[in-house]
This record gives C-alpha cells, sequence and structure tokens, in this order.
C-alpha cells in the first residue's frame, strides 16, 4: 500500500453520527479497524458510491469488492465491510409490559373480579 492509497487529504472521521461515542468506544471494531475506519472512511465512501475513481491498484481491489466481484481480502475491505454490517442492521428494541392495545374488545380487568379478596395477614411481631 502506498500512502498515495485512501488519500482523503487529512480529513478524520469519528464516527458519531453512527456510534453516540465514535468508532474507538462504540466496542464493535479492533485497533487497527478504528485506525483505518477514521484516516480512510471518506475515501471507501465515496469509492463504494462511485463519486470517486480509483487511483491505484488497491484502490481498484476496493471497488471490485464494493461491487460484490470479489471477497473481502485485504484489511481496508474487512474494515469497511464491517463498518456497513453494523450501520446498515436495523435496531430492534423490546419493551416489557402489556400492549398498548388490547387485541380483543374485552375488558382487561374482568379477569381480577375472580380473585378471591380473602387474604389473610399475620399481624404477629416476630419474636
Amino acid at each position: 500500500m502506498t500512502a498515495k492509497d485512501f488519500d482523503q487529504n487529512g480529513r478524520h472521521f469519528w464516527g458519531g453520527s453512527y456510534f453516540p461515542y465514535g468508532l474507538s468506544r462504540s466496542g464493535e471494531f479492533t485497533f487497527e479497524q478504528v485506525r483505518l475506519l477514521e484516516n480512510h472512511f471518506y475515501a471507501y465512501e465515496a469509492l463504494a458510491k462511485g463519486e470517486r475513481s480509483p487511483e491505484t491498484p488497491v484502490e481498484s481491489d476496493f471497488v471490485s469488492f464494493c461491487k460484490g466481484n470479489k471477497d473481502a481480502e485485504s484489511n481496508h475491505e474487512k474494515a469497511w465491510k464491517l463498518f456497513c454490517e453494523k450501520t446498515s442492521r436495523s435496531q430492534m428494541s423490546f419493551t416489557l409490559g402489556a400492549p398498548a392495545v388490547s387485541s380483543d374488545d374485552s375488558d382487561d380487568d374482568s379477569s381480577l373480579d375472580d380473585v378471591s379478596d380473602d387474604i389473610e395477614v399475620d399481624s404477629r411481631k416476630a419474636s
């Protein structure tokens, strides 16, 4: 790899729009992947979208990977692939509790009428 590969004119990418505490604190990437993404993200993105034409053989291989013509082999390709996987997944959220809207028309409190009110409370103090 030459110094010209994936040049983005000194701009750094921190990933704050995708990860609230940045790439390095997300826990999703290795230190090497974070370094590559921070230093080359904008070049990766431009090459992947076709906004920039590849200038070196390494960049040509990257574009070929982005088009699906080959598997991820280089560290650049693996870092970009992982980033795309982590940011394109739909977020799942789980809520505990009853649903906001009941699916049937019956009163949900009616089942409480069957509960017996005969609960005995032992009022003796423990010795």
